[in-house]
């Protein structure tokens, strides 16, 4: 160490002294003249070199600090103030070659250790980050952030059980730091555990319920694990934690779109626009709500009020594509949209490119940008394509379960008592199912349910279908309650109309539903399997584990064929109802395609039905994806839509074609 001469002790002495009054400029000045006398001196460098920091100047403070380090190389002090300069300069590969490991070894504070660790997170060089935070925790193993840093580094490293246990850490010593258990939720939202994520998240929002960040994260994962009612709630607490949030505020628009609180999406929009008349993505979710509720008439209007209040041309050129496809204008419309900026929903514009450039006849622009459409909603963080594998995996492990002997071992129930049994409108997505159930309630003793979760929480409760042949009268009972509840949340029973239960996907739950109604109907949707398995290739659905299977061409084929090898192994082995609609025939004779059906479930024939345009007009909103297309006049442009696209779909024809064949179709 360099020995101190009482003129340099003096400077040091009245440096730090004009520096302590806050008088930086005279403190420098005051330390380069003590240089200028005494020549090179280690600690004068040092404090001017803290000095020049402070004042801003990293550069200066920088090169004054090396040459203390060079008097004195194995000063912790030192080394950590150059590390952290170079930090702040953003010179990372600088500092790591001053923090190095040798010299954090040296400092008992272990204040190299974490400097050492941040700055190879910086670097990207996560495993030995960690390294250097388990130098920290084990010298300091209170230090909440320490143990929050390693649980990061060893996450990012792939090292995620010891990631978690570190976080977890973390969290136990801070309960009340947000960024820790974001952190926290994050590992195990990483780890596929999505139900802790949501656990640790409802923990502390619990305790801190004023943080807006936690309950969009919180409302988010339960999102992911399709607690849309829970995810809604949370949502609103975090606007009413942060009202100002106009972003937010239209978030939670959306999400109240989607739940099907249409009044309230489009309260809360207009809240969002009365705080900020010009904000874009308000009149483009408003935009995208009045479509589904049949008012596309007054998108005109919101279009001129969007350009009056000053909105951004790119979601005014936004507004006018919609206007575009409602009236048939797809030419300009594909001009406005080449005029819109991608950030602006980037999905639906190359949703909206894909159906302009369909109608336009070009096929493979058509194909490239519903293609574009599927590579965005792959980069979810939800994971879909993964959740896609999952559900067909589960849906063999079901077909597993149905067997001749299994149900033989059904035991003999007495008839349920209370409700008639449902008609279940089953199918693939994009089979008509939603132009069949519009006819359907063109008939007054018809009430159709459309695409609610009514055998979710029957699910959950029965624990799998394995447990379908021993269930007890008393436990079919209580099932069929629980299901006629879950009805009972999202319409209104109308005393004497026939329950049309539509969701297309419950043909893969036929063996629950038959156990449970013994006596039910169903009514299965047919349409071309090649135009099918398109139609849900180039259609937005929301990202649920079934509907991420429409992301790619051949995992579509793939679950087209899984759910009908599942529909019909069941058939062959459980007695079940069934009367099969071609959309094919529907659109060219509907009364003669729905004549029969209508005698099939026990009423009269209406001619109402047919008159399916004034049905959707009444209706409201349309909550499925054939929104666009179900108040038009019927249309035959969709069958055979397929044969244009023969070339993209060559790859999954060999899949298809014995479903082709069997349904009496051709390819």
């Amino acid at each position: 160490m360099q020995q101190l001469t009482p003129a340099v002790a003096a400077a040091l002495r009245e440096t730090m002294a004009l520096a302590s009054r806050g008088n930086l400029n005279g403190a420098r000045a005051f330390a380069e003249k003590a240089l200028r006398e005494n020549g090179s001196q280690g600690p004068i460098h040092a404090l001017l070199g803290m000095i020049c920091c402070r004042a801003g100047d990293l550069s200066s403070g920088i090169e004054h600090m090396r040459e203390a380090l060079r008097s004195n190389p194995n000063d912790p002090v030192i080394a950590a103030n150059l590390t952290t300069a170079m930090i702040d300069s953003g010179r990372f590969g600088e500092a790591v070659e001053i923090c190095t490991q040798q010299r954090a070894m040296n400092d008992p504070s272990g204040r190299m250790w974490r400097l050492r660790g941040f700055i190879l997170q910086q670097t990207d060089d996560h495993a030995a980050a960690a390294s250097a935070y388990e130098q920290v925790v084990a010298i300091a193993p209170d230090d909440f952030e320490s143990w929050n840093n390693l649980g990061n580094a060893r996450v990012t490293a792939g090292e995620m059980d010891a990631g978690i246990a570190a976080l977890e850490r973390a969290s136990a010593l801070a309960p009340a730091n947000g960024p820790v258990h974001l952190n926290l939720a994050a590992a195990y939202s990483n780890a596929g555990n999505l139900t802790a994520a949501a656990d640790i998240l409802s923990r502390y929002t619990a305790k801190v319920p004023d943080d807006a960040t936690a309950l969009v994260e919180q409302a988010t994962v339960l999102r992911h694990l399709y607690r849309d009612s829970e995810a809604l709630e949370v949502l609103e607490k975090a606007v009413a934690a942060s009202p100002g949030n106009i972003d937010l505020l239209v978030q939670m628009g959306e999400e109240q779109g989607a739940a099907w609180r249409f009044a309230d999406a489009e309260k809360t929009l207009r809240r969002a626009l009365n705080m900020d008349r010009r904000h874009g993505r308000a009149f483009v979710q408003l935009a995208i709500l009045l479509e589904h509720l049949n008012r596309e008439d007054e998108l005109p209007v919101l279009l001129s009020e969007a350009q009056s209040a000053g909105a951004d041309q790119g979601t005014a050129h936004f507004l006018q594509a919609l206007i575009c496809r409602r009236e048939k204008r797809f030419e300009e419309g594909l001009r406005f949209l080449a005029e819109v900026p991608r950030d602006i929903e980037p999905i639906r514009l190359a949703q909206l490119e894909g159906q302009f450039r369909d109608r336009l006849n070009d096929a493979d622009g058509a194909f490239a940008a519903f293609t574009e459409m599927n590579e965005l909603f792959k980069q979810d963080p939800s994971e879909p394509l993964v959740r896609a594998a999952r559900y067909r995996s589960a849906l063999q492990a079901d077909r597993d379960v149905v067997t001749p002997e299994w149900f033989a071992g059904w035991r003999d129930l007495p008839p349920g008592a209370g409700e008639g049994s449902p008609v279940f409108l089953i199918g693939f997505p994009r089979s008509g199912t939603t132009l069949l159930d519009t006819m359907l309630m063109g008939h007054d003793n018809v009430q159709v349910l459309e695409e609610r979760p009514t055998l979710q929480k029957v699910e959950e409760r029965l624990g799998g279908i394995a447990r379908l042949a021993d269930l007890s009268g008393e436990e079919v009972d209580d099932l069929r309650k629980l299901y006629f509840h879950e009805v009972s949340n999202h319409i209104e029973r109308r005393p004497g109309a026939l329950l049309v239960d539509k969701s297309p996907l419950h043909m893969t739950k036929a063996p629950l539903i038959q156990r449970l109604f013994p006596d039910a109907k169903f009514i299965l949707a047919l349409r071309h399997p090649c135009d099918v398995v398109l139609s849900c290739f180039i259609t937005s659905f929301r990202l649920n584990n079934a509907m991420s299977n429409f992301l790619d061409l051949g995992t579509a084929a793939e679950f087209y064929n899984a759910c009908f090898g599942y529909w019909e192994h069941c058939r062959s082995i459980i007695p079940i109802q069934v009367h099969p609609i071609f959309y094919e025939q529907m659109v060219n004779d509907s009364e003669a395609e729905l004549r029969p059906l209508f005698d099939y479930l026990g009423l009269d024939w209406r001619e109402g039905v047919l008159d399916h345009q004034r049905t959707a007009a009444a209706r409201g909103l349309i909550s499925t994806a054939s929104y666009a297309q179900v108040t038009e006049p019927i249309y035959r442009r969709a069958a055979g839509r397929w044969t244009r696209y023969r070339d993209h779909l060559n790859p999954v024809l060999p899949v298809l074609q014995p479903w082709v064949e069997r349904f009496g179709y051709s390819i």
